[in-house]
């Protein structure tokens, strides 16, 4: 029998403990995959690979479930199954390299060569890199851990959020060596994690809070909140909360109005104008860590870390999790749309990371994801992807990693964040 170890990371930093009442997709899968490691160790590969398929039901192309579905298959001997596992996590834009598990290799090679040599080309290819874009501009900001920003195109100039020193930078494209602070802690300002610009009001809108990496100043009880930056007084207009509310993650402005996710509490929050107050929009139990959000097809959709791409049904406000027909959208963040409704979405979760097309089915019943851009060399961490003036912009390289917790040295020496930018396709 070829024995592999069972992979248990690929976790997407979120714990594998499971809860006493399960609710979300998230806390469902912790405890299934926490039954598939009880199994595996006591060798009833068939049961294991049972919870495995269950759990990746319910995190559909999450590629440590997808390795594991080959190890449980070959620690089981169904070399068929195996085969079967690899080309589902070809299918899913994945890939390994057999030569780290020669023993499974030379076992497939003699089992079935023509199929193997099939899976092996397009895992490859998944591997190698994909598209082209090019710098558009970096700021000397290489210690704030820049999470996000915001195009301002009439303006010439980027809008940077901050998560260390917790401010809001202005970036103009003829001298992006001098950002200029525009607020930070004094103002009221929490750490910054999404932003997104209203032109019709000339509102800047930064979703903002609290984590062992913000800047000092910021207190200890600072309350997640949607702060409204006003461009043409140069003031914090207002400071948006919900008494609902758990972390406001990213933020969407259209035709003036807002919406705002909650990585903690999944829900969705809206704002119809400048001076109305912050409403429960939708939520839904099953979701577990709402990042980006695009409006497409005349609803809305949000991004989870952890399970996929949800439709929020612009009548019911229910939300449906969108069936993966290819790809896999476990592992995004940033979210946006092009004029024709196209969806765009960041993965950093996982490798391959970089730029992704989701190609949309009518009502939400399937998508296909394809990569744009992978690969590049600019590439650590990407995390926030923008559409103006017929262009995407790329926030190429967060480098959370890079900031500890404990607030100790990086490990290596840090970048100054890069925006990239290349053509919509």
């Amino acid at each position: 029998m070829i024995t592999l170890a069972l992979a248990i990371a690929a976790t997407l930093a979120l714990s594998d403990t499971p809860e006493t009442a399960p609710r979300s997709l998230l806390e469902q899968s912790q405890a299934l995959r926490a039954e598939t490691r009880e199994l595996a160790g006591a060798g009833d590969w068939e049961g294991a690979a049972q919870r495995n398929a269950a759990a990746l039901e319910l995190q559909p192309g999450h590629y440590g479930l997808l390795v594991n579905a080959v190890i449980l298959s070959t620690n089981d001997g169904d070399l068929d199954g195996a085969l079967d596992a690899l080309e589902a996590l070809s299918v899913a834009g994945f890939g390994i390299d057999l030569a780290t598990a020669p023993e499974l290799a030379e076992a497939l090679e003699a089992h079935d060569t023509e199929r193997l040599s099939g899976l092996r080309a397009r895992m490859a290819e998944n591997r190698e890199p994909a598209g082209q874009a090019e710098r558009y501009l970096t700021a000397p900001l290489r210690d704030a851990l820049v999470e996000t920003f915001a195009v301002d195109i009439d303006a010439e100039r980027l809008y940077l959020g901050t998560v260390a020193d917790a401010s809001i930078y202005s970036v103009r494209l003829d001298d992006p060596q001098n950002p200029e602070r525009l607020a930070g802690p004094g103002d009221g300002l929490g750490s910054v994690f999404g932003m997104a610009l209203d032109a019709r009001n000339r509102i800047l809108y930064a979703a903002t809070g609290r984590l062992a990496q913000s800047a000092s100043d910021v207190p200890d009880n600072y309350e997640t909140a949607l702060v409204a930056f006003d461009l043409v007084t140069g003031d914090i207009a207002r400071r948006l909360t919900h008494e609902r509310a758990g972390h406001f993650s990213d933020v969407l402005a259209s035709d003036g109005v807002i919406y705002a996710s909650d990585s903690e509490a999944g829900r969705i929050y809206r704002l119809d104008s400048p001076d109305g107050e912050l409403e429960l929009y939708a939520e839904d139990p099953r979701m577990s860590s709402l990042q980006g959000l695009a409006l497409s097809q005349g609803a809305l959709w949000v991004i989870d870390y952890a399970t996929g791409l949800w439709r929020i049904d612009p009548v019911s406000r229910e939300a449906s999790l969108v069936p993966l027909l290819e790809g896999s959208l476990i592992g995004f963040d940033g979210l946006a749309t092009d004029s024709y409704g196209e969806l765009y979405g960041i993965r950093n979760g996982v490798q391959p990371h970089g730029l992704f097309h989701i190609s949309l089915e009518p009502w939400g019943r399937g998508a296909r994801v394809s990569a744009v851009l992978t690969g590049h060399p600019d590439f650590s961490e990407p995390t926030g992807v923008r559409v103006s003036d017929g262009r995407l912009f790329i926030l190429a390289n967060a480098q959370w990693a890079l900031f500890p917790a404990d607030g100790s040295a990086p490990a290596e020496e840090r970048r100054d964040p890069v925006i990239l930018y290349m053509p919509v396709p």
